[in-house]
């Protein structure tokens, strides 16, 4: 039977001041008038039914999980909330193993809850052709097409395309950490480099063989979690660590399907531009604003009356108790402001 976790324990440093440590971006309506996690909720219900579907958080967002998933018919017991933030590894590894204990067969699909996608019908085509090409004992991705030497995604290099189905498999060379400018448009000329949409498709027993593999500690662990109190009693142990560095980057078997459905990883505040319709000079106004003269502009007021002039590649964004304003090239360090904030106590 078809599985899917949604990871949805990321804090979103990068999206503040909108996103705040009680409430970060999954729980924002960014895109629409519902929720990322929401909306990725709905997505995956389309071809899966609501009690296969396992939700991975941290568990300070218990009531917020709660708020956005009413009415959804996902049950409370598929509500998997974390002790600690350990990255991807342990909650993907302990999900896999207690879906496993219930379905030797099982198949489960991975997706964040904090991006934007354009094109629902193919990016659903692209998770059915994913669950094929896992069943046959591979480890699945789904890389995207880029359009932009983007600098502030990871990268997978393939090999050659697999040429036994219709459909475009590859198998993967490896996987490449955010690169600078000058590799990032190296690589979209180079047809064998798409982005890492973190979107993974696997047999549970096959992930498990992996963990077992090239992550015996972390396996360990995984193994001593039976039900809620093993799992706060055990949870410290597990290393905090990423899935696509403790097994994507080591295992073999690892096959990519390429897609291009309008995805945007919502990584920091300058990815509204992808989903926000722009004005003749590239600016984007939210909420009360006036402007003279500006270009290229993100400006973002949440409640009071928000005046711009004359500025150029510049983000602003005034929440009720928050102010930034920074150049656009530095969109991806918005994070060294959260941790000085937290540094001096002003904020949690």
């Amino acid at each position: 039977m078809n599985y899917a976790i949604i990871l949805a324990g990321g804090s979103g440093t990068r999206f503040w001041p909108l996103s705040r440590t009680q409430e970060p971006k999954q729980f924002l309506n960014l895109c629409s008038d519902k929720p990322l996690i929401t909306q990725a909720v709905h997505r995956i219900k389309k071809i899966l039914e609501a009690e296969n579907i396992y939700i991975a958080t941290n568990k300070i967002y218990q009531k917020n999980i709660k708020a956005c998933l009413k009415g959804l018919g996902i049950p409370r017991g598929n509500l998997f909330f974390e002790p600690l933030s350990k990255n991807t590894l342990a909650p993907i590894g302990a999900l896999s193993n207690l879906i496993y204990r219930c379905d030797n067969d099982a198949l489960i699909t991975v997706i964040p809850s904090d991006h934007y996608l354009k094109n629902e019908p193919i990016f659903l085509k692209a998770l059915k052709e994913g669950l094929v090409t896992a069943n046959k004992g591979y480890i699945v991705t789904i890389g995207i097409k880029p359009d932009r030497p983007h600098t502030g995604y990871g990268y997978i290099k393939t090999k050659t395309q697999d040429t036994r189905r219709k459909a475009q498999v590859f198998a993967v060379e490896k996987f490449i950490e955010k690169p600078d400018i000058k590799r990032a448009k190296e690589f979209l000329k180079d047809k064998r480099y798409y982005w890492n949409a973190g979107i993974f498709i696997f047999r549970a027993d096959t992930m498990l063989k992996a963990i077992k593999k090239f992550a015996s500690r972390d396996f360990r662990v995984i193994n001593k979690i039976k039900d809620k109190k093993s799992m706060n009693r055990q949870w410290k142990r597990f290393r905090p660590v990423s899935i696509d560095y403790a097994i994507m980057e080591k295992a073999k078997n690892i096959a990519l399907i390429p897609a291009d459905f309008g995805w945007v990883d919502l990584g920091s505040l300058s990815a509204i531009e992808y989903f926000s319709k722009k004005d003749g000079y590239g600016n984007i106004f939210k909420g009360r604003c006036i402007d003279i003269g500006s270009k290229n502009t993100l400006a973002w007021s949440g409640h009071r009356l928000l005046a711009t002039l004359g500025l150029d590649n510049i983000i602003i964004v005034d929440t009720k108790d928050a102010l930034l304003v920074c150049a656009k090239d530095k969109a991806q360090d918005v994070k060294a402001i959260v941790r000085a904030l937290k540094q001096r106590k002003l904020i949690k």
